[in-house]
């Protein structure tokens, strides 16, 4: 437990004080501008993409918030600030140093998906200011809400566990290829088209009974998950996410332990 604490607390100081770590967040919060502009800004963009027509119709900050949330945006982002972080690991020598002094391997996957999690909140914390801005700047000078206390509450928590469960499936493929542009590349495709793989599954087992395969994947809960969503539902995609992070930090370790770094 002492080593993991160690490490854990070894990589927030590296994660504070990398660059790349402020280039994603900065980043992240560009893009917020851009779409909320772009959505709200613009009546004809917003009149003829019928994504944004039913977010732009009724503006409130909470509903700016869950649209931003959910799916494969801020997965992605996830996605490349964990690959970013990783690799300069390995570019700085520092993993090599470690590497030999930690028998439990796991503990060395364990700490990169924890040291995730600051970040993982910064991304959060930029959506709710974002999305607080655009409905004061685009809605009748107001702060709405449609959904608010405990509903909003648990949605926010079962997203940052799923986000922290992609942040881990992005570390484990990180070890596994070694490589920074494979994971990219694999990220890219997986958010991208992650989903709609899913619900093609999910179609096709319709055919032979109820059962929801989307349900059951991170991907799935990451669109499915609102704050209308019902306490089973979120229990449900909290055990996914629990799942996710337990089978990629046992393959992560293990790849890791049979590694060749020196």
């Amino acid at each position: 437990m002492n080593m993991v604490s160690n490490l854990i607390n070894a990589n927030l100081f590296r994660l504070r004080r990398s660059v790349s770590t402020y280039v994603v967040i900065g980043a992240f919060a560009a893009f917020m501008v851009f779409v909320f502009s772009v959505m709200l800004g613009s009546q004809m963009i917003s009149s003829g993409n019928p994504e944004f027509a039913g977010v732009a119709e009724r503006i409130t900050t909470d509903g700016l918030f869950q649209y931003i949330i959910t799916g494969d945006v801020l997965c992605m982002f996830v996605a490349i600030g964990t690959v970013v972080f990783v690799h300069g690991e390995s570019a700085n020598g520092n993993l090599k140093n470690v590497y030999g002094k930690v028998s439990r391997k796991s503990a060395l996957v364990i700490s990169k998906t924890v040291s995730t999690i600051p970040m993982i909140l910064s991304f959060v914390g930029i959506a709710v200011i974002a999305s607080v801005i655009a409905s004061l700047a685009y809605a009748p000078h107001c702060i709405s809400f449609v959904n608010s206390g405990w509903p909003i509450l648990r949605f926010v928590l079962v997203q940052i566990l799923l986000l922290t469960a992609a942040a881990s499936l992005a570390v484990c493929v990180s070890v596994i290829t070694n490589s920074a542009m494979v994971t990219l590349i694999a990220s890219f495709l997986f958010c991208e088209f992650g989903i709609s793989v899913t619900s093609a599954v999910t179609t096709q087992l319709h055919k032979f009974g109820a059962f929801t395969f989307s349900d059951y994947t991170l991907l799935g809960n990451l669109y499915a998950i609102t704050p209308d969503s019902s306490g089973i539902e979120c229990l449900r995609a909290a055990a996914v996410a629990v799942a996710v992070i337990a089978v990629t930090t046992f393959i992560g370790s293990r790849v890791l332990a049979r590694s060749d770094v020196k």
